[in-house]
């Protein structure tokens, strides 16, 4: 909660980098259809919520309205958490199909905990003996907060380690330099009732680090919008088929040799496992992936499902998902009059190569080779 001015007036600048970005997603969201920025979107509303409480509470209270001391002031945290929490899902989907089942309880168990435990100060009126900094719901909030931002570090951190490209690993490390910054503070707020006491100037470490990691990440969402789908991942090969089966487009990611006949593997591969899917269960069709050792391979089809992508990668993330699930919409949006009339010739499609450098910019374009 803003207490003086000067921390109204950062609170204020923060809030107008937040609707930059935000602006900016909506934009890239309609214009482009990038269903990977509906995340952002998400979170950065909520964050634009909480600010927008904390601005308007302020004013009653520097005027005697509100209790300077009152719980009801804390409520402005509440989208906070719950956007801490939809950045700790995405960052888990960054690395899987689905959460670490060990932190999701993790995480549902801060979240919900603060949350009863707020209303229950906000009810019983514990304010009269509790300072802010010692109620219970701040704390947890506080590890939360710690929690998701330390995840956050890690996994950039690793970015930072394991990328192929050099531009993924710049990227990389501007996010955890800004996830760091927000991580050290994030953990000096969770024991702000003793830091407070030793020096009356840590008042507002809250909100300068914190403006500054909203900073450091706006300037790299806005410069690299596609970060969404950026992975510490190989993309080997993507190959787009119809409805029919007949393969329309094939690009290989990287300098390595081609493999001989690969293609019609991939394509005899997709049609068995849909047909024994069908035979055995009963199912109409819904391939999303097959993995073998240290190989993924994910099935995407557009939404007349008239058109189907296969990514051979190392990894079957929700995100990665997502990011062939853009790419071939956008491969059909291009070229639905070719594909609906299939005549045969695929020579209409080489210039596809400019949908992947747009879905997948960290792959340097002379990597990206027509089989």
């Amino acid at each position: 909660m803003a207490a003086t001015l000067i921390e109204l007036y950062i609170k204020i600048a923060q809030l107008a980098i937040i609707l930059i970005i935000l602006a900016y997603f909506l934009y890239r969201r309609l214009k482009d259809r990038i269903t990977g920025f509906t995340w952002f979107i998400t979170l950065f509303s909520f964050i634009v919520l909480q600010s927008l409480i904390e601005i308007a509470i302020f004013f009653p209270t520097q005027n005697g309205k509100i209790n300077s001391s009152s719980t009801i002031q804390e409520i402005h945290m509440i989208p906070s958490g719950i956007a801490l929490f939809g950045l700790f899902l995405y960052l888990e989907f960054i690395r899987s199909e689905k959460p670490s089942t060990i932190l999701l309880g993790f995480a549902s168990v801060l979240l919900g905990g603060y949350l009863a435990v707020y209303f229950i100060e906000l009810s019983f009126g514990l304010e009269s003996s509790l300072a802010a900094e010692y109620r219970s719901s701040r704390i947890i909030l506080n590890i939360l907060q710690a929690f998701v931002l330390a995840e956050a570090l890690y996994i950039f951190i690793q970015d930072i380690r394991k990328v192929e490209y050099r531009k993924l690993r710049r990227i990389s490390l501007a996010m955890a330099v800004a996830f760091g910054i927000g991580f050290f503070f994030a953990t000096l707020k969770i024991f702000e009732r003793w830091t407070i006491q030793v020096n009356e100037n840590l008042q507002f470490y809250g909100a300068i680090p914190f403006s500054i990691t909203f900073g450091i990440l706006a300037i790299a969402f806005i410069a690299n919008p596609f970060y969404v789908y950026l992975l510490p991942a190989k993309i080997n090969k993507i190959l787009v088929f119809n409805e029919a089966g007949l393969l329309l487009y094939s690009v290989r990611i990287g300098k390595g040799e081609p493999e001989i006949g690969e293609d019609i593997l991939f394509s005899g591969i997709i049609t068995a496992l849909r047909s024994l899917i069908a035979e055995t269960t009963g199912a109409r069709t819904d391939l999303r992936k097959v993995s073998f050792r240290d190989k993924k391979l994910l099935i995407v089809e557009n939404l007349e499902r008239n058109l189907t992508t296969l990514i051979v990668c190392d990894s079957d993330s929700f995100i990665l998902q997502t990011a062939a699930k853009h790419f071939t919409e956008r491969f059909y949006l291009k070229y639905k009059p070719s594909i609906d009339k299939f005549d045969g010739a695929v020579g209409i499609f080489e210039d596809a190569s400019d949908i992947v450098r747009r879905v997948f910019p960290f792959v340097p374009p002379e990597e990206i080779i027509m089989d």
